[in-house]
């Protein structure tokens, strides 16, 4: 009996597994990924003669976006692609246009049942063309070490998605660059990348490191620098002093005499 129950589980779970494989390759067949450039436009149609559909609802990440009844689309209002739909009724497509990078996302087309369509899934990514780059640095001298400790950042504005490779004097991939380096080193230049399926560009970033003073050092060129100022200030002070002192004498002496 234990032996029956046990080729039950099997067979249910074989059952199972097949039907989760059939969805899935189905899921596959009716799924179309695209990809666009920000700017671009994206056709969805329907694939079907009108004639043949009564009812048929265009989605973005489950949210209707417009419908089809009556011969006639319907734009649906408080969506993204307000204003960017046009419509066509005679061939019985939708069209976004002016894509932006945030419309990246998946549609959904479903006919009314009496068709037998099965729903249409079109994967969108959009892409923006990378124009603009910068680099940011903070360096910092390492007395321990003499040397340089350097944090850079490389990022554009464009695409948050876009992968990132460093080249120069240290190579390496992603947004940030943490490496070393010393005087002996001279002028060095890191170039970094960025790219995505649509463009790419380049920026670089020249570095030189520089011995820097211990704080003491500092204090002491602080010092020289500001004695001249210093020395100034002390030789005018001495002469206003005198110039004071001697003018109480002179006050002095005259109400002497007055007496």
């Amino acid at each position: 009996m234990n032996v029956f129950h046990g080729y039950c589980v099997s067979y249910s779970g074989i059952l199972l597994l097949g039907i989760i494989q059939g969805l899935c390759v189905l899921a596959d067949e009716n799924t179309e990924t695209v990809r666009r450039a920000s700017g671009s436009s994206l056709l969805l149609p329907l694939g079907l003669q009108k004639e043949s559909v009564s009812y048929a609802q265009w989605k973005f990440k489950e949210h209707q976006i417009a419908r089809y009844s009556k011969n006639q689309i319907h734009i649906s209002l408080n969506h993204q692609f307000m204003g960017r739909l046009k419509v066509d009724n005679i061939n019985v497509t939708l069209e976004v246009e002016a894509l932006q990078v945030q419309d990246s996302g998946t549609f959904s087309i479903i006919a009314d049942e009496t068709s037998q369509f099965p729903t249409k899934f079109i994967s969108l990514i959009v892409y923006a063309r990378i124009e603009n780059i910068t680099i940011q640095s903070n360096q910092t001298w390492l007395d321990s070490i003499k040397a340089c400790d350097v944090h850079l950042w490389c990022q554009t504005s464009e695409d948050p998605s876009a992968s990132y490779t460093w080249r120069g004097y240290q190579n390496g991939s992603g947004a940030f660059l943490h490496f070393t380096f010393s005087p002996e080193d001279g002028n060095i230049i890191l170039s970094c990348t960025a790219a995505n399926n649509l463009s790419n560009q380049t920026a670089s970033k020249p570095l030189k490191c520089k011995e820097q003073p211990t704080t003491a050092l500092r204090l002491l060129s602080s010092l020289l620098a500001a004695s001249p100022y210093l020395l100034v200030s002390i030789i005018l002070g001495v002469k206003c002093y005198r110039a004071q002192a001697h003018s109480d004498e002179k006050e002095s002496q005259y109400a002497v005499n007055e007496t």
